[in-house]
């Protein structure tokens, strides 16, 4: 096989990984069901939430095409040998106040997804918030088999609980013996 062959075999492994595809060639889009079930959510809160993270993007988007401009700019400077300290000490604020902008950006999409959710709603997402926390070490313990990966469930799709990548990934249950009711 040659080498130009293996990048397109890559794409093409990528692609199969993905499942099947929605209209236009695109992943279907995701149904929330578990989170919809645990928090409560209507569709419509949903869709609010989907709404501010695509209006957070788009300003996230607009300020990130400006930052390699900007360094790009203060690397020339240097290339040059530039003594100039102002036009340098500009350059390197401008390209952290646009840091910043993005970190705003994304902290404003943040609240406005979570002003869509009732009182009872943010309560269970601090329970969420705490779980998060947990993954490196629940990750650890699964690496050393003091936790035994959950049993798929069908239709979770790829990468997934019930894809084929498995709850943890690519030979997640390596480490951890045959599937519960099996044996060597």
């Amino acid at each position: 096989m040659t080498t130009r062959m293996m990048p397109m075999f890559a794409i093409l492994g990528v692609a199969l990984a993905q499942g099947p595809m929605g209209p236009g060639g695109m992943p279907p889009a995701p149904q929330f069901t578990e989170l919809k079930a645990y928090l409560n959510l209507t569709d419509t809160q949903i869709q609010q939430i989907q709404q501010a993270q695509r209006q957070a993007m788009e300003r996230v988007q607009i300020v990130v095409t400006q930052i390699p401009e900007k360094q790009k700019a203060l690397r020339d400077l240097l290339d040059k040998g530039t003594t100039d300290a102002a036009a340098v000490g500009k350059l390197v604020l401008e390209i952290e106040a646009l840091h910043k902008q993005v970190t705003q950006a994304r902290e404003a999409g943040h609240v406005a997804a979570l002003a869509v959710l009732t009182t009872a709603q943010k309560d269970k997402l601090k329970t969420l918030e705490e779980a998060a926390k947990l993954q490196p070490v629940i990750h650890q313990a699964a690496m050393l088999a003091l936790l035994v990966p959950p049993v798929p469930q069908p239709g979770l799709g790829p990468g997934g609980p019930g894809g084929p990548m498995g709850p943890m990934g690519r030979g997640a249950r390596r480490g951890f013996g045959p599937p519960p009711g099996e044996s060597r």
